[in-house]
């Protein structure tokens, strides 16, 4: 018996040492092949991932410049929608101005303003010649005792006289306005004539059109200022000239207030505004 066991001992041993090295080829063969399988699922999945993710971006740029390609095409669409609509407007409004114009040349409804009865003229014809006797003497005189370097300027002076006895009621005619405006004409033409490189014909252009609508903001509309400006602007008068001009504006207003009023129906001026002013601040 102790014989057989220890016989049967030794392919025992070799029978379990079999077993156990075809248990180890067997676990080694399902590692390999789960390996296998995992590396190649992964890079299937991780090629799938990639070829997901890339179709989406390449999608996107896609999807982002169809919506771009849309909106300018919106754009494009209102913007010629507005053009449109904003020339059929100037289209529209050219027209009534046009319109507008061709019945305004034609002239409204007014009639002409009524003529002086002959005493009237024979009133406007004593005072702008009495005035301008005066007037004229002066500047005779002025020449005389300068040599010929200064003088009065008559031509703007014609223009207030006119409105004086002819529009003895108009707001242009009143001293406030001619005072005042003079002062602002002469003023602007002396200046002018200070800016260098600046030639006499666009001064004698921009002086008028610097002191006659300044003159409507100030509220000192004056005709004759805007004739002044322009003589004023040509660069051949100095300071002096301005304070003998003034001296003549003063003087014919001082004349026209003397001559106008011996009428019974002149009244020159309407309103001595200065007086009136004072008076009411004493008054008060």
């Amino acid at each position: 018996m102790i014989g057989c066991a220890a016989a049967l001992r030794g392919p025992m041993n070799q029978i379990k040492a079999f077993r156990h090295e075809v248990n180890n080829q067997n676990w080694h063969r399902v590692k390999v092949k789960t390996l296998a399988v995992l590396r190649f699922g992964g890079s299937l999945l991780v090629r799938s991932g990639a070829e997901e993710q890339e179709s989406v971006t390449n999608e996107m740029p896609s999807k982002r410049a169809k919506s771009f390609i849309a909106r300018i095409h919106e754009a494009s669409s209102s913007y010629r929608q507005d053009a449109k609509a904003t020339l059929n407007e100037a289209k529209e409004s050219a027209k009534n101005r046009v319109s507008r114009w061709q019945k305004k040349i034609q002239g409204g409804g007014a009639g002409i303003p009524p003529s002086f009865s002959w005493r009237q003229c024979m009133w406007s014809f004593i005072g702008v010649m009495i005035t301008h006797t005066i007037l004229s003497r002066i500047n005779l005189l002025i020449q005389t005792e300068s040599d010929g370097d200064l003088s009065l300027i008559l031509a703007p002076l014609g223009a207030l006289t006119t409105l004086q006895y002819n529009l003895t009621a108009a707001p242009a005619s009143q001293p406030r306005n001619a005072i005042f405006a003079q002062i602002f004409a002469l003023t602007t033409a002396i200046l002018l004539s200070y800016i260098p490189n600046v030639e006499p014909w666009f001064r004698s252009a921009l002086a008028p059109a610097i002191v006659i609508p300044g003159m409507a903001k100030l509220g000192i509309i004056h005709p004759p200022a805007g004739a002044a400006a322009i003589v004023f602007s040509s660069g051949k008068f100095r300071w002096e000239h301005f304070g003998i001009f003034l001296s003549g504006v003063a003087i014919s207003i001082i004349t026209a207030v003397g001559i106008n009023n011996m009428s019974d129906k002149r009244q020159y001026p309407t309103s001595w505004y200065f007086l009136n002013k004072a008076k009411g601040k004493l008054s008060e």
